[in-house]
């Protein structure tokens, strides 16, 4: 990566990997005061069921993610899957002060690159400092480990590797990778048993051994996902993202050639409108091309996006996100775990061969990134109709009492659903936290997310890499400062409708910000009684006298080149003078309120040049700007000390541009 020019050399280094631009210390009483709602923060995520070979009676276990308290990323545990159980083993110490981070872990039987059956372990996808160019490694157990697993680098290059689909028999596995020219992600196969690569058993660097599968496009570009694997490792299923609103289904030899486009009889909408999410073959060896996926003529109609399909060989399973709500479904049967309901995350044991085995990630204002073991073993013989005549089964969860994070010593609350029309009538949702349930008129911190196409859930969190982040800040702002949060849910959020979804697509762009425009008006002409209009903080290059401060975590200012799908085609003169037009560097002079920005020094997303520009520009004008550079991030802060030393002067920030008191 070329080193970046920050034009200006003055810069405090307050907190590891932190470069502190124009900004003073930040009080230690409210990093102390933070401490509580960080350590509760440190949640744990499930990753997988560890693979065990068919007929095996090893007892089930299975692989989760957590940050322990002494360590500046987070590390891979293994855990038994019976509840009953309190084990908890680490596996991995890839702490080593820097930002690495793992964003793939897919367990295998084994392999014999090296000449020699190297039992269980994992593939990795891993990066090196933060850089967000994961590469392959391997991940196995034996004797020398010390401690944990040991690892081994497959791949040695400077590209992106992804997506590793594992055969069901472990003769093969499949990854993505934009290794062939940099833009392009293709798939790719590689060998597991009988490879006779010539490889030694020593110490010498290996690369992986694989074909290309699907060919560079001979025009546009690819972004190929693969989403199975036949159960006879003849056939792939593939999408190909051109946008959120258009990725059509292909089939694809494995032997090689061009993946041939499915295209579905009778149906009704335009094929490029329509996006494939999850399909799936069928697990049942006498069909094994069999396909599953969306059927023209709904069994059950759920006006809600449907995610996580699952084929097992008794059942289909999958989730709804309900208005911001997680619902689960087995084929048409509604399963509703007794909780007090939020979002969860279904993983099935499909790898071993059990389909009525589930493990909950569960997330809500009580249950923060906890897990819980589900058993549908003749639950689902126990149907019930709820009063509209709809298939539902109650199921309770057993908690992994290994696998909670710390209990919250201060005051949660749940969400409350607010809706407002916008400027063309379009009804926009929101979540909202009122710290007195709107019985004072106080401050209020509108949180935007990013995107394209994500989305706020009733339990606050936008993605993975964020959710250590965003916990800690929102309950600390709603009782320390005494602020209430509202998340709006602007069109071109997913959740609602692919047209909802598409409804800021490149010209339309500009009215996503007109939501918040009509948010504000909402505010003040229908909530005057619980939010002061006079004192909100959000983003503020449109309608620069409503806000009182902003703050921007790692923020696009200039649009061409940026997801063309969603933003446009900069190639095409009038789409780039249209985002050179709303590009936030272009328009820097409209902001006129303090801003503090937070950006990964190896985002490969956003650059961080792009921040560094802004800062510089909102400088000149004379408005109060701050930015915080963090070392070894990418798009979303997973260190440690950056989530903290962020956190808290964010905290400082408002503290001082969005005061309680008038």
């Amino acid at each position: 990566m070329a080193p970046v020019d920050y034009g200006d050399p003055e810069f405090t280094q307050p907190a590891k990997q932190i470069k502190a631009f124009n900004m003073g210390e930040v009080p230690q009483r409210i990093v102390d005061n933070m401490q509580k709602y960080e350590e509760s923060a440190r949640g744990f995520t499930f990753t997988c069921f560890e693979k065990h070979a068919r007929g095996s009676d090893s007892p089930g276990t299975a692989i989760v993610r957590h940050r322990p308290v002494d360590s500046q990323v987070a590390e891979y545990y293994r855990m038994p899957t019976n509840p009953q159980s309190s084990t908890l083993e680490r596996l991995t110490y890839f702490d080593l002060g820097t930002g690495r981070a793992i964003s793939g872990f897919w367990p295998i039987l084994g392999e014999d690159w090296r000449g020699v059956w190297r039992e269980g372990g994992a593939i990795l996808a891993m990066d090196l400092d933060g850089n967000e160019f994961f590469q392959l490694w391997r991940y196995w157990e034996n004797s020398k480990n010390e401690p944990g697993g040991r690892i081994e680098r497959l791949t040695h290059d400077n590209f992106k590797y992804s997506n590793v689909v594992v055969s069901d028999f472990n003769n093969i596995m499949m990854f993505t990778s934009n290794k062939e020219n940099g833009v392009d992600t293709l798939v790719y196969v590689a060998d597991l048993a009988h490879t006779q690569t010539g490889a030694a058993e020593d110490s010498k660097p290996f690369t992986l051994p694989s074909r290309l599968v699907t060919p560079p496009p001979e025009e546009g570009n690819a972004r190929w996902t693969i989403s199975d694997i036949s159960v006879d490792d003849q056939y792939l299923l593939l999408t190909n993202a051109f946008s959120s609103s258009y990725a059509p289904c292909y089939l694809a030899r494995i032997s090689g050639g061009r993946p041939e486009l499915i295209v579905l009889p009778n149906a009704t909408e335009k094929q490029e409108e329509t996006a494939f999410h999850e399909p799936t073959f069928s697990r049942d060896p006498a069909t094994p091309h069999l396909v599953y996926m969306p059927e023209l003529r709904a069994l059950r109609p759920i006006n809600w996006p449907c995610i996580d399909l699952n084929v097992t060989s008794e059942y289909i399973y999958f989730r709804s996100n309900a208005g911001g709500y997680t619902n689960s479904f087995d084929t048409i049967i509604e399963i509703k775990p007794e909780w007090e309901g939020g979002q969860f995350k279904t993983i099935i044991n499909t790898a071993n061969g059990r389909p009525l085995e589930v493990v909950l990630a569960l997330v809500s204002h009580l249950s923060q990134w906890s897990l819980a073991h589900l058993d549908l073993t003749g639950r689902l013989e126990d149907v019930k109709r709820d009063e509209d005549g709809f298939a539902y089964i109650s199921v309770p969860l057993e908690r992994y009492i290994q696998a909670a994070p710390v209990p919250t010593a201060y005051r949660t609350l749940p969400a409350k659903e607010l809706r407002f029309k916008s400027f063309d009538g379009l009804e926009i949702p929101c979540m909202y936290y009122h710290p007195s349930d709107a019985k004072s008129v106080v401050p209020v911190v509108i949180s935007i997310h990013g995107g394209p196409e994500s989305n706020f859930f009733f339990t606050f969190f936008c993605s993975l890499i964020s959710i250590h982040s965003i916990f800690p800040i929102h309950w600390y702002i709603i009782n320390e400062l005494g602020y209430a949060m509202l998340y709006p849910n602007v069109r071109g959020s997913n959740g609602y409708g692919k047209r909802f979804m598409a409804a800021d697509d490149v010209e339309k762009r500009e009215d996503s910000v007109k939501d918040i425009g009509a948010l504000l008006s909402h505010i003040e002409h229908s909530m005057n009684n619980e939010l002061d209009a006079s004192r909100i903080a959000a983003c503020m290059i449109h309608f620069p006298t409503k806000f009182a401060c902003g703050l921007a975590n790692y923020p696009i200012a200039h649009w061409p080149s940026t997801q063309t799908g969603e933003y446009g085609d900069e190639r095409i003169p009038e789409i780039r003078a249209f985002l050179e037009k709303i590009s936030p560097i272009n328009r820097t002079s409209e902001i006129l309120a303090p801003l503090q920005i937070a950006h990964g020094h190896s985002d490969s997303r956003v650059p961080v040049d792009q921040a560094i520009r802004m800062y510089q520009t909102i400088l000149k004008s004379g408005v109060h700007c701050e930015l915080m550079v963090c070392e070894k991030e990418g798009h979303g802060f997973k260190q440690k000390s950056v989530i903290e030393y962020t956190n808290a002067a964010k905290l400082h920030f408002l503290e001082r541009y969005l005061p309680l008191a008038k």
